[in-house]
This record gives structure tokens, sequence and C-alpha cells, in this order.
């Protein structure tokens, strides 16, 4: 009989032993174990921190998770806007949060920054917006701000078949586009405050709110995310808070980061204003196509022209400087170099007011100044000649009776105002400068038109005329701006000048009741 048993007991075994061996087991689903979210970008991009073309994490930066099948803490299926946080600063982090492995196929959905206003949107509702102006303190491209919007593509996980350790690698990247400025300057400092950029396309570059769904699945390059309800705008402007230094090294010039709605803009131009402590430098650029999640480089040069000490100058000579009138000179001073003072002539008649005559015979100290003087003249109409930012414009011939807006001109050959006035128009810019470069000879005749007007804010001190050769400026002209020529300089009778007349190798000469006014 207890054989019987025994034999009984260890069939019940043997049947109970298989029946557990045969029967599948559900890691995830039985054990409620948690989700490993971990997060990479797709270079080249950027987020809150640019360095090159190398992107990273901030460590605490925290995105929003969505996942309809997984678990919250409890037990409760529905994972809606769920925090996580970045553990380490690099390329791919590891996210620190609690949610749990429910049944079936997963698919998970994410978005940078986190909000936690979003707890009561779905992931196909997720706010979002551009500002039509921006702001960055200083030169830094640290943590841009909430403007810096990023998607993860959408991911489908199965813990059954991929297992429940394995992290959910998430990619993220851009709705929008960045343009890096970087703005440098022939030579010395200055602080970079503001950057306008416009499409004169109808396609939006920035807009003011709108609504993206997380669920779509990353498009092509050259498209748009389908954000509705945005009120868009075709400029974008980025205020620049704080210190933001730049040089003439695109290694140590501060840089500025603008983020714009991307598309196809290639239909008209791009104007980009760059504002510094020395004024605006405006460039434009053919349509450019900004794809969506891609960084472009804009690199602006000033074409600034820094006098530096010469600007104490009204008159400036290299051989000598001669008066047959009862010119005058205000608020400036006259100089010559190399040459000596028997080279400055007519002094009286004319007069200096608020300056004074200087020739290196003078002392030697004067004669340091001068060399001094000289030398900067000479750096200024080097840059000035050689300055291609914004591209210079050709002008040629008799260019009287024309308007032109803040740029740069350039003649191949001699340029004359004569058939009319030369309006400048600074359209409301104080800042706005022109520079014409002249590789021959410029001359101009006054009186029944082809005096050089300013309008609408320009200033005579943002004017240069960089003269190959000679420049003459004619009887009863009114002329405004500096003239840096490299021989003479002859002002005709009754002509007036706000501005400086600089030889850098010849002579300059007053003819008959010549003015020269400090340009303001």
């Amino acid at each position: 009989m207890n054989r019987y048993i025994y034999m009984l007991y260890f069939a019940f075994f043997l049947l109970a032993s298989c029946e557990r061996e045969d029967k599948p087991v559900n890691v995830g689903q039985q054990s409620g174990e948690a989700i490993s979210i971990s997060g990479a970008y797709s270079s080249p991009q950027t987020k809150t921190t640019l360095n090159g073309l190398i992107t990273s994490w901030e460590s605490l930066d925290k995105t929003g998770i969505y996942c309809a099948q997984a678990k919250n803490p409890g037990g409760v299926v529905g994972v809606r806007n769920v925090e996580f946080t970045a553990l380490t600063p690099t390329v791919s982090s590891f996210f620190d949060g609690k949610i749990f492995w429910g049944a079936g196929v997963h698919y998970f959905y994410s978005y940078y920054p986190y909000s936690a206003a979003n707890s009561i949107k779905e992931a196909t509702e997720i706010p979002i917006a551009i500002p039509a102006t921006q702001s960055q303190a200083g030169g830094t491209y640290s943590h841009i701000g909430d403007i810096d919007f990023l998607v993860s593509t959408p991911k489908s996980f199965n813990p059954l078949t991929e297992g429940a350790a394995t992290p959910v690698d998430l990619v993220y990247n851009h709705v929008f586009s960045m343009i890096e400025f970087k703005v440098l300057i022939p030579q010395g400092t200055t602080k970079f405050n503001k950057v306008e950029i416009t499409t004169s396309t109808a396609t939006s570059l920035a807009f003011t709110s709108g609504v993206i769904d997380l669920t779509q699945s990353k498009p092509a390059g050259d498209a748009l995310y389908a954000i509705t309800g945005a009120a868009g705008s075709t400029s974008s402007t980025l205020n620049i808070t704080g210190d933001c230094i730049i040089t003439n090294n695109p290694a140590t010039s501060a840089g500025a980061m603008l983020l714009v709605n991307p598309g196809n803009h290639t239909g008209g131009s791009f104007t980009v204003n760059a504002y510094t402590d020395l004024g605006v430098t405006t460039v434009i650029r053919d349509g450019i196509f900004i794809k969506r999640n891609n960084k472009y480089n804009l690199t602006i040069i000033i074409p600034f022209i820094d006098l530096k000490t010469a600007k104490e100058f009204g008159i400036l000579s290299g051989v000598g400087v001669s008066s047959a009138g009862l010119s005058i000179i205000n608020d400036m001073d006259v100089g010559i170099s190399p040459g000596l003072r028997a080279a400055i002539t007519g002094f009286p008649p004319a007069t200096v007011v608020n300056g004074a005559i200087y020739a290196p015979d003078d002392s030697p100290g004067v004669a340091t100044m001068l060399t001094q003087a000289k030398s900067d003249l000479t750096d200024a109409y080097l840059i000035a000649e050689a300055a291609v930012s914004p591209a210079p414009a050709i002008v040629a011939g008799d260019i009287g009776g024309s308007t032109l807006t803040p740029g740069i001109y350039k003649s191949l050959s001699t340029l004359m105002v004569q058939a009319g006035n030369l309006t400048l128009d600074a359209q409301g810019n104080s800042n706005a400068f022109w520079v014409f470069q002249v590789a021959d000879a410029l001359t101009t005749i006054g009186g029944v038109g082809g005096d050089i007007i300013l309008t609408n804010g320009a200033k005579a001190e943002n004017v240069f005329w960089q003269i190959g050769s000679s420049a003459t400026i004619g009887d009863n002209t009114s002329f405004k701006g500096n003239v840096l020529a490299l021989t003479s300089i002859t002002l005709n009778s009754g002509a007036t000048i706000e501005g400086r007349v600089l030889a850098r190798n010849g002579a300059v000469v007053l003819t008959s009741t010549n003015i020269i006014n400090k340009p303001l």
C-alpha cells in the first residue's frame, strides 16, 4: 500500500515540475519592474550648451515622458508628463524618474524642457512657442531657455522581447532651427547688443504660440512639424542682456544663438542687422533653405573704420597744407607728417578754432604724436579698402541724384557726384554707416547739385570715403564724411565739409573760404 502512495506522490511531483517549466514567465508584467530611460541627440544639433558642433545634456535637465501603456507609481496605467531628470552632462544621459512596465508593446513620447503644466495635456497637445523677440545672457549659450524646444522620435518597445531591464533609448531633435551669429571686428573689441533677421517671404520665421503633436514621426529635414494654432511673423530678434564682447578672432569672439522656424525660405532674401556699440551692420543674403533641426552659422564682419588718434585732426597731410583764403577749421587740429612746419602755409589768414597746428619739427614729442596719427590713418585706409561685409555694391560714374542706404559701395575707377545731390538715408538708424571704396579719383560739383545730404538719422561721423588717388571737392559743395585719400585732397572755392580731409602721401589744399566742421 505504501508503495502505491509513493508512486502517486512521485507522479504528481513530476507533473507539477513539468507544468512550471512549460509556463512562460512575463518578467516585466509580473515584477512591475521600473523602466530605465536614456536620451541622446542626433548630432550635430544644439541644445543647452554649445561646444563647436558637440552638444550635451546638462545635469538636472528635465524632460517630460508620455506612455499610455506604462504604469505610474501605485500601479495606475497611463503615464502622462512624468518628470525625468538628466543625471550626467554628456551627449547621451540616463534619466532619473519612476514609471513601471505595463502590458504589451509600449509607445514612448517625450519633449524638453519639462513643464508641470503639461500634466493635464495629452501628448498630442503640448503648447509650444518661439517668441519673435528672444533674449540671451551675454555670450554664453548655456540654457537659452524654454525656446530651446526638443522632441524625441516616437519609440516603440516590447519588454518581453527586448528585455525589461534594457533602457528605452530616446533620440531627441529640435523642432526648430538655430542660427549662430559670429560678429568680428577688424581691430580692437566692442560689444554685441542685438541681432535682427527678417525674410521677405511669407513663410514664418517665428510665431507667438501653437500646439505640437509628440506622437507624429520625425519629418524629413526640410519639413515642418505640424504646429497648429500659431500666429506667424517673418522676423525674429535676439536681445543680448549681458556683455557679449566681440573681437577679430572667431575663436575668442562671443557669439549669439537665435532660434527660427524652419521651412522653405528660398523665395526671397534675408536681411540681418547686427547691432554693436559701434553701430549696426546690415547683411543681405539670398534665400536660404532652413532645414528643421539644423544649426547654421553666419559670420558678420563689421567694416568699422577706427581712426584712433587721427580722429583729432580735421586736416592731416603727408607733404603740405596750404590755404589761399579765410578758411576755418572748427574743433579739430591741423597736422603734417612727415613734412615740416614750413610746408603749412596760409595760417593766417586761415584759422583753427578750438584746435592747434602741429608739425614734426615742433618738438620730438609732437613728431612722435604725428607719426602715430599718420600710422592710424594708414591702418584705417587699409581697413576701409578691404571691407567686404556687408557685400559691397558696385557703383560707377556719376552717382549724383542717387539715394543710398547704409552699406559698402565700390567704384572700380573714378567716381563723381555731379548730376545732383547724393542722399544717404539711414532709415531711422543713427548708427548706420557708409564706406565708399573708390579705386581712382573722387570729384564733386556743388552749387547746382552735387552736395552730400544726410537724412533719417545719418551722421557724417559714420561716412568714410576711401580714395585710391586724389579727391576734389567742387565749388560751393556741401560735403559730408571722412575723406581718406592715398594722395591729395583739394577743396575748391566755397566748399564746406562736415568731416575730415586726411591725405596719406599728398597735400591738402584749401583754395578760398573753406570751412571744415567736426563731424557729429
